[in-house]
């Protein structure tokens, strides 16, 4: 992308820069090369890894006194398993679109005491920023397939990049494969347990889950955390059914006919 491109919705704006410089600086990332992919409400840039992004002890989580959250973020980037990966570098922009996202925050026992439309602006994007890193943190730690988090900070998600010689993974609907392929049936398998395994142990629910959001890096890889909310929030299970009967469509127009229905779904999550 070009820099006009970066800047739409000023998502490179000198606040991000300074994030960039200090992650350069601190050896989080050798250096942060073009825009990878351009959303709606995000840019993905991908970076070079630096010598020390697997080291990283990451303390800003978990500021709600949910101790599962403070557990994760104090261990989460002590190991090492980042070393000489490189980094992709997720920016939200600075627009109005998440002001509608308050039914994702407010039902969230994590947020709770804060409604989400009292917030500024700027506040509304920080918030779910930290609300993606934290589903991210989560996920991670339960062993679900999701991009490694490393750090977060303002509107700048630092993560584990999906893809090789600085092209991002696909997602699942880019994938070369004739329909009724047995390796959809493998990929569909592989969708569902993440679903269930986000369910029973991260006690996550994606929210927004459709081929545009799995990756296949070897595996399917689950991504785009900003919404996902906590099992006891009150539209969880409708969040869920609404995962599963999009992921349903896609796999069985890809020729997939053993896939569950979605009560069968319900109950293996």
């Amino acid at each position: 992308g070009s820099d006009a491109d970066a800047t739409k919705g000023g998502a490179m704006d000198q606040h991000v820069r300074l994030h960039i410089s200090k992650a350069i600086n601190t050896g989080l990332i050798e250096r942060c090369n073009g825009a990878v992919k351009q959303g709606k409400e995000a840019i993905v840039y991908h970076a070079d890894g630096g010598k020390n992004n697997g080291c990283n002890t990451i303390l800003e989580d978990g500021r709600d006194g949910d101790d599962w959250d403070k557990k994760a973020a104090a261990t989460t980037m002590a190991t090492n398993d980042n070393v000489g990966f490189d980094v992709a570098i997720k920016v939200f922009k600075r627009i109005k679109e998440f002001r509608g996202r308050g039914e994702y925050v407010d039902g969230d026992p994590r947020y709770a005491g804060r409604p989400f439309r009292s917030l500024s602006d700027r506040q509304q994007l920080e918030v779910w920023t930290e609300k993606e890193y934290r589903n991210l943190v989560r996920a991670h730690r339960s062993n679900v397939p999701v991009p490694n988090p490393i750090y977060y900070k303002d509107n700048v998600i630092f993560m584990r990049f999906l893809g090789e010689n600085g092209w991002p993974a696909p997602q699942i609907r880019e994938i070369q494969l004739r329909k009724g392929s047995s390796k959809w049936h493998v990929l569909y398998e592989q969708v569902m347990e993440s679903v269930a395994k986000l369910f029973q142990d991260a006690r996550l629910v994606h929210g927004d889950l459709s081929e545009y959001n799995i990756l296949e890096d070897l595996q399917t890889v689950l991504i785009d955390f900003g919404q996902s909310v906590e099992v006891r929030h009150p539209k969880a299970e409708e969040l869920l059914r609404r995962d599963l009967q999009r992921v349903n469509e896609f796999f069985t127009k890809q020729g997939v006919t053993e896939t569950m229905s979605i009560e069968d779904a319900m109950a293996f999550v």
